[in-house]
């Protein structure tokens, strides 16, 4: 993997990291219990992709 690789790497976990922190937000906003659900299945899917992301990042970086 190239440096493009992991700088694209690195954009999508920031992408994840801000759809979270919007998710979050309307979260707060939202009542609706199967706008609820979505979220949290949303959130849920992200936290895996990024934490996939991150031990690929680890993995290419050691080496």
């Amino acid at each position: 993997m190239n440096a493009e690789n992991i700088v694209k790497l690195i954009e999508e976990m920031v992408d994840l990291k801000v759809q979270q922190s919007r998710a979050d937000a309307t979260a707060h906003l939202k009542s609706n219990p199967d706008i609820a659900r979505l979220l949290a299945e949303k959130k849920e899917t992200d936290q895996r992709r990024l934490d996939h992301i991150r031990t690929e990042l680890v993995r290419l970086l050691n080496g």
